[in-house]
């Protein structure tokens, strides 16, 4: 690694000819929103000293975001390659495949590119490739991971919702089994956001991705590990998405700018919340529908997130584990249905049945039809995963019976 990009790690942020005009984001050292600021990007690279660039995608969001366009004309400095075989809800073996293509390539720079599950890759590419262990091997023992990043690590969103470029964790699924690599080293040290890179974006994948960033925000606010710090991030990314997003459900589409802009800034501010929370039940009760439905995360989460509100609106005393008590946590949901009244005109829920019917997508659980003799087990073993130990509410095997059939 070069000494320029040695000096940017320990100091991550962009020289002021190239922060013009951008929007530093809160939550995080070194990233940036702005209209244009994926067209930064080369001057980036030079910047930090790079000169083999590994950019990791899936097979359309590089091209159809402008991203590959953009890169085309400057990439002749640098020897670049490509991994582009990222699909949604990532696999171990396309993990393995992109950490060997890094072993072999050997990048200074590894550059993320698309959804969710691009930046995931990415992550876990520029983490694993520097490990002499086998990437499931790190993932099932955090403990194996012994060497620091050898590459610097950039990512460019090109959806509004994952917010997977502010946080220091990545998901992997294995076997249908949600893995998350969670470490320090994970976060990205430079992070640019362009709403630009959103409008090829196809409607159905703009509500998922919409409705992922919402939980997320809702999540974080009401979670257990929340302090101040994050439910200030929390509420100020509620604040951004509620108007665009109730935008988006009234005209049908996602194409207004000024929406575009809305979501970005939230979504990052969404995943910056996380970062220091992690997430509740809504996600962990979500892996399970897209591992065996194929539905996408944040039509997932949505469906979940939607019973959710009214079970922790009722919260008693006997099932909190909120250290503010159950009041605590109704005065959180009492603040995001207000803050969904003034921006919407209606509640939490109602927004989220409007979006989910917009893409395409069940309103609600019970249209899944989902039977018990199947569903009920995997369901009922998520509410002792992690992120179900993060939710205020302590939810049991009925919750879950009230929506399979």
């Amino acid at each position: 690694m070069s000494e320029s990009l040695l000096a940017l790690q320990e100091r991550p942020a962009l020289p002021d000819t190239l922060s013009a005009d951008l929007q530093p984001l809160p939550g995080h050292p070194a990233a940036y929103l702005g209209e244009g600021a994926a067209a930064r990007l080369g001057s980036v690279i030079e910047a930090l000293g790079g000169r083999r660039v590994l950019f990791v995608h899936g097979p359309t969001s590089y091209r159809r975001s402008g991203v590959g366009e953009s890169v085309e004309r400057w990439a002749g400095r640098y020897r670049v390659e490509h991994f582009d075989g990222v699909r949604p809800n990532p696999r171990i073996a396309q993990v393995r495949e992109g950490v060997a293509l890094a072993r072999r390539f050997g990048p200074d720079v590894v550059v993320g590119v698309g959804g969710g599950s691009s930046l995931d890759v990415a992550k876990a590419v520029a983490v694993l490739g520097a490990q002499p262990a086998d990437p499931l091997d790190c993932l099932r023992d955090p403990g194996l991971v012994t060497r620091p990043r050898s590459a610097a690590l950039v990512l460019l969103p090109t959806t509004a919702g994952s917010g997977s470029e502010m946080t220091r964790f990545a998901t992997v699924y294995v076997e249908g089994r949600k893995h998350s690599l969670d470490l320090a080293q994970a976060r990205a040290d430079l992070v640019l956001v362009d709403p630009r890179l959103t409008s090829s974006l196809p409607r159905r994948d703009s509500v998922a991705s919409g409705l992922d960033a919402l939980a997320q925000a809702v999540e974080s606010y009401w979670s257990v590990s929340a302090d101040a710090g994050s439910r200030a991030l929390a509420r100020a990314a509620l604040e951004r998405l509620l108007p665009p997003l109730a935008h988006a459900a009234r005209a049908g589409s996602f194409t207004d700018p000024g929406v575009r802009t809305g979501l970005a800034h939230g979504a990052s501010l969404a995943g910056a919340a996380i970062d220091l929370t992690r997430t509740t039940a809504a996600h962990a009760l979500s892996y399970e529908l897209t591992a065996r439905l194929g539905l996408a995360h944040g039509t997932a989460v949505a469906l979940h997130l939607d019973w959710l509100m009214a079970r922790h609106a009722a919260l008693t005393e006997a099932e909190c584990r909120h250290p503010e008590g159950a009041p605590g946590v109704r005065r959180r949901v009492e603040t995001v249905q207000r803050l969904a009244e003034e921006a919407t005109g209606g509640s939490v829920e109602l927004l989220v049945r409007r979006l989910l019917t917009l893409g395409g997508q069940p309103a609600g659980l019970r249209e899944l039809a989902l039977p018990a003799r199947s569903w009920r087990q995997p369901l009922t073993a998520a509410l002792a995963s992690n992120r179900a130990g993060n939710n205020p509410c302590l939810l049991t095997e009925d919750d879950v019976l009230r929506f399979l059939v």
